[in-house]
Formats: structure tokens, C-alpha cells, sequence
């Protein structure tokens, strides 16, 4: 998001922290009363020790604090900046005209990728979480190597995330998608001023350099949605 005046960046910052805050609290106190009950329930839970009970509980916090900020920040941009709702809408469609184009598989792999951050931070977690309950069934582990082999556990399960990730930036690349897409782009530039032919439309230097022809086209559409719907109510 593009801050034009000091008080912006002041006022975006604040309510960055205060959904921050909030999330924090909340995530704090989620996981607080998620340990409490599971203790409660679940032997495994109860037996861990206070560190890892409070790693928990503060993993909480984190991820909800992030979530927080980040939906707070998005939710301050489209409040200032309403020029950009209408042109979020209109690529919302245009989106979902693409998504109903693809199969059920394509859509699952699309969706990974948009929360790709999200689906890390809860597999991380879960890894952890899970590799302790898989060990702690082992009754002939002291409870210190049951620690250090769930630790062993969930560092590989994330190794298997990452890898699941770099896995999704390979097949992004060979779509054109990916970190080498400006290299690709640039290639393709010089190949066809090499042949003669002349580019449709100028490449972006740099992601976002042509907002401002979407912005103007999306406003071009709601004015005329405006017209139309003026010239219906005074149709009736």
C-alpha cells in the first residue's frame, strides 16, 4: 500500500498495532484455555512440561497476532482508499471467471498457494504438537529424549513443508509464474525486437508499475454500472 501523508503511515501503523494487539490477546488467551482444557483431558498434554505448555500457548498468540495485523492492515487500505475496493472487486471477478475454468486439482493448488504462509505456520505447529503425542507413547523414552526425538520429528516435518514449497515455486516457474518470470519476460522482449514484432503492450518494469490503467478502466466500468442503473430507475 502506496502511504501519500505522514498521518497515514501514523494512522496505518496504529491500527496495525492495534489489531496486532488484539489478535495477540486473543490468540494468548485461546491457547491458554486450549492447554488448560486438553490437560484436563488429554494425560499427554498434561505431563508436559511448563516450557513447552508455554510454547504453546505463545505459538498462539504469534500466529493470531499475524493474522490480525495483516487482515488490519488490508482492512485500513481499502478503508482509505476506496478507489481500490472497485477495482479489487472487478479483479475479484475477473478471478473467479479463471478459477471456474479450472479443474477441482488446480483449484486445491491455487488455494495452497494464495495461503501458502498460513498453511506453513499451522503445519509447523501442528508438527510439533504431534511429533510429542507419536513419542510420548513410547513408555521406554525418559521424558527428556522424548523431547529432544519430538523436536527431531517436527524439524523434519517442516524440512517436508519447505520442501513442499520450493516444489511449488519449481512448478510456478515452469508456468511462467515464478522468481524467473522477469528473466523469461525479458528474454521474450529481446527475442521478438530481434524478429520485428512489436509488443501489445509495454512490460512492467516493476509489479505495479500499470495499477493506474486498471484503476482507470475499473472506474470506467462503475461509472457506466452507475449510468445504467440511472437510466433504469428512470426508465421505471
Amino acid at each position: 500500500m502506496k502511504l501519500l501523508t505522514k498521518e497515514e503511515e501514523n494512522a496505518h501503523y496504529n491500527e496495525v498495532l492495534k489489531g496486532g494487539a488484539l489478535g495477540t490477546i486473543t490468540g494468548l488467551i485461546g491457547g491458554a484455555a486450549g492447554v488448560l482444557a486438553a490437560s484436563k483431558r488429554f494425560p499427554t498434554i498434561q505431563n508436559l512440561t511448563l516450557p513447552m505448555k508455554a510454547f504453546l500457548v505463545t505459538s498462539s498468540g504469534t500466529f493470531f497476532g499475524i493474522i490480525a495485523a495483516d487482515h488490519s492492515s488490508r482492512n485500513f487500505e481499502m478503508s482509505t482508499h476506496h478507489e481500490h475496493q472497485f477495482l479489487g472487486e472487478r479483479e475479484a471477478r475477473i478471478r473467479n471467471q479463471e478459477l471456474a475454468t479450472m479443474s477441482a486439482t488446480d483449484r486445491l493448488w491455487e488455494f495452497v498457494r494464495k495461503e501458502k504462509y498460513k498453511i506453513m505456520t499451522a503445519s509447523w505447529a501442528a508438527s510439533m504438537i504431534g511429533s510429542w503425542v507419536l513419542v510420548s507413547r513410547n513408555p521406554t523414552l525418559t521424558k527428556g529424549q522424548k523431547i529432544v526425538q519430538a523436536r527431531v520429528y517436527a524439524q523434519g516435518l517442516t524440512l517436508a513443508v519447505m520442501c513442499g514449497t520450493a516444489a511449488m515455486e519449481i512448478s510456478d516457474q515452469r508456468k511462467g509464474r515464478g522468481l524467473m518470470d522477469k528473466m523469461k519476460e525479458k528474454q521474450d522482449k529481446t527475442r521478438l525486437e530481434r524478429e520485428g514484432v512489436p509488443e501489445a503492450r509495454r512490460k512492467e518494469l516493476y509489479k505495479g508499475e500499470e495499477l493506474w490503467k486498471d484503476m482507470v478502466d475499473a472506474e470506467e466500468e462503475r461509472l457506466k454500472v452507475k449510468d445504467a442503473k440511472k437510466e433504469k430507475e428512470q426508465k421505471e
